[in-house]
């Protein structure tokens, strides 16, 4: 094993998304075996600039579902590839979500926008402590998004979301971060994608690296890695997709992965 890929929320992070001391420290140590690190998240580039400082990440990073890919130099952001929805699927599928009632952000490299705050955009940005742009015309004006997050305020709302993905227009696909999360790209951007091309980029095959997550859009990276592991928070469809499954978020669940993989002898693999 020549690296590891983790998701973040509901991974790397616990349930206060607070990155634990265990987890950091089980970063290092794999970073000291030789080991290439990746983050891969359905979150903003800008939200996780300060996670990629905090534990010294210097190789790609995965943003928006695998919608970008870049690298943090000096705390500024390095786009490597992105692949933005085209102003047509992504103004349908804008248009969609409202009719079915859905609270959505609009997000680019640059930022996120909304039309109006609701408790939905107020948690989503006291998640990632990020604040959106309002915007009452959106999307009039706005540039083409990297994704388009849908959010369901309560869990009743959450069969909203199911209807939206199954009548999203052509060019669009959405996956679940979250029950009550539902993250629209491009057609076939998915973390799989975007992990693959970063191996290219490092020089590794798939096959040498292993991946950790929880949710949905997680189970084509667990599928793609040599070995996946669904973190014991994980829902039954990813443990069911995964090769392992280690502890849950709030008892450090990704440290004790990654000490596992390393007293496997991962970094020999």
């Amino acid at each position: 094993m020549r690296g590891i890929v983790l998701d973040v929320d509901g991974t790397l992070l616990d349930p206060a998304q607070r990155l634990a001391p265990a987890t950091a420290a089980a970063v290092q140590r794999a970073r000291r075996a030789g080991l290439h690190v990746l983050l891969a998240s359905g979150r903003s580039a800008r939200s996780m600039i300060g996670l990629v400082e905090e534990l010294e990440l210097d190789g790609p990073a995965i943003a928006f579902n695998g919608a970008l890919t870049f690298r943090v130099e000096r705390g500024a952001l390095h786009a490597l590839a992105e692949t933005p929805m085209s102003p047509e699927a992504a103004t349908a599928a804008f248009t969609l979500a409202r009719e079915h009632g859905i609270e959505v952000g609009w997000f680019t490299r640059d930022g996120w926008r909304v039309t109006a705050h609701g408790p939905g955009v107020d948690e989503e940005a006291a998640l990632t402590d990020e604040a959106p742009r309002v915007e009452p015309g959106l999307p009039d004006g706005a540039p083409p998004p990297l994704k388009l997050m849908c959010i369901a305020a309560a869990l009743d709302a959450a069969p909203a979301l199911h209807a939206l993905r199954d009548a999203l227009p052509e060019g669009v696909s959405g996956q679940f971060s979250h029950p009550r999360y539902l993250e629209l790209t491009a057609a076939g951007v998915d973390k799989a994608r975007a992990v693959e091309a970063a191996c290219a980029a490092l020089g590794l095959s798939p096959g040498q690296l292993a991946a950790i997550g929880d949710a949905e859009n997680d189970i084509a990276m667990l599928r793609l890695a040599g070995i996946g592991i669904a973190m014991g928070n994980a829902t039954r469809a990813v443990i069911a997709a995964a090769d392992r499954v280690t502890g849950t978020n709030a008892h450090d669940g990704a440290a004790q992965a990654i000490d596992a993989l390393l007293a496997g002898g991962a970094a020999g693999g």
